[in-house]
């Protein structure tokens, strides 16, 4: 199909093709990392408490 197409017509498509931006999902995937769970100074509290509880435990025995 494109093989049919003058000179002037296949200029005109590739400079179009060139302008267009590649997409990646790079907005995407902020989005969906936006869109994630936020933890809370109170949940990094009990995770802090719970590492502390894992490492004593794995030094004891």
């Amino acid at each position: 199909m494109v093989r049919n197409l003058s000179p002037a017509q296949k200029s005109r498509i590739k400079a179009a093709l060139d302008q267009e931006e590649p997409q990646d999902g790079k907005e995407e995937f902020i989005a969906f990392l936006l869109k994630g769970p936020v933890y809370d100074k109170t949940d990094l509290d009990i995770i802090e408490e719970n590492r502390k509880s894992i490492a004593s435990w794995r030094t004891r025995g």
